[in-house]
């Protein structure tokens, strides 16, 4: 049994944290800024494209230790003191993933505290990164970073971009900054339910993801190659009240067919190796799992390897 290995591609987002860590070290140290403008905030969710088979939101604080952890472990030199101010400033994460032809392409939109300091003073050739300029469909211009085929850029103090499509994501943060807010709603790019599900994660205090694509996720999720006729997976994670070394993980599986629902109950249930009191069906096409542990330390040393 695997259930744990699905974390992996909880990794893969976090590993975004990495990249913009190192940034904003350095950033904290400029004493040069940019001029603030008064315009419209802009919620980092809100840039996101419907393009990704998984997705996943992460309040940092629902772990502070696992973001610190991952930092000091994968940034060579990093103090857990500058590991714990980065991971302080990181309010909180969405990403979504795409594995195609053995790679994996990483979205993350970021909102948190970097200050105002010019990106360009640190994000140097000298330091292995290439500048460029996107001009966005309203002609706005962004400097655009990028190494190792990794792509970054700050449209605004309080906004991360890392990873694929960054235009698409700059055009849609153009689009909210336009907006008058007294008259209208800005509209978003994901899934009416994707978006929902990761928007309740910070009032939550749960890490929330979402597989739209679920068949290569259940593989992953529980090491066996089972096909139940799945629309969508959903879960979160929990810090554990009573245990505070674990984690609690919930599952919510929804069937295309009901005619699965049964079949899939008992295999996912022996994936588990839970008994029948941790599985609900709801109707004739949900099933959902509950109280799988998983211990904060397998998590973190899945995370930083």
């Amino acid at each position: 049994m695997k259930k744990h290995n699905f974390s992996k591609k909880i990794a893969l987002s976090i590993c975004g944290l990495a990249i913009l860590a190192s940034l904003v070290t350095g950033i904290l140290t400029s004493c040069k800024t940019l001029p603030v403008l008064p315009e419209n905030p802009v919620n980092a969710l809100d840039l996101l494209d419907d393009d990704s088979a998984f997705y996943i939101a992460i309040p940092n604080d629902v772990d502070p230790e696992l973001v610190v952890r991952f930092l000091q472990n994968n940034i060579k030199n990093l103090s857990e003191k500058e590991a714990k101010l980065v991971s302080s400033r990181v309010n909180k994460v969405y990403c979504g993933l795409n594995h195609k032809k053995n790679k994996t392409q990483i979205q993350i939109s970021a909102q948190a505290d970097f200050g105002n300091a010019l990106a360009s003073k640190l994000l140097t050739q000298a330091g292995g990164w290439q500048s460029s300029i996107v001009t966005t469909q309203v002609n706005k211009s962004y400097d655009l970073y990028e190494q190792n085929s990794v792509e970054v850029c700050f449209p605004s103090k309080e906004i991360a971009l890392v990873g694929r499509d960054i235009p698409v994501m700059l055009s849609q943060f153009d689009y909210i900054r336009s907006l008058d807010l007294e008259l209208e709603e800005p509209t978003h790019l994901l899934n009416d339910v994707v978006y929902n599900y990761m928007q309740e994660a910070e009032e939550a205090h749960e890490i929330h993801f979402y597989a739209g694509r679920p068949q290569s996720f259940l593989t992953i999720l529980t090491g066996a190659q089972l096909d139940l006729k799945l629309d969508h997976v959903c879960g979160s994670f929990v810090c554990d009240e009573k245990y505070p070394t674990q984690y609690i993980l919930n599952l919510d599986f929804k069937f295309k067919d009901a005619k699965f629902l049964k079949s899939g109950r008992a295999l996912l249930t022996l994936a588990f190796g839970l008994s029948n009191s941790n599985c609900q069906m709801i109707g004739d096409d949900e099933l959902i799992i509950t109280d799988i542990q998983i211990a904060k330390k397998q998590l973190y040393k899945i995370l930083i390897l």
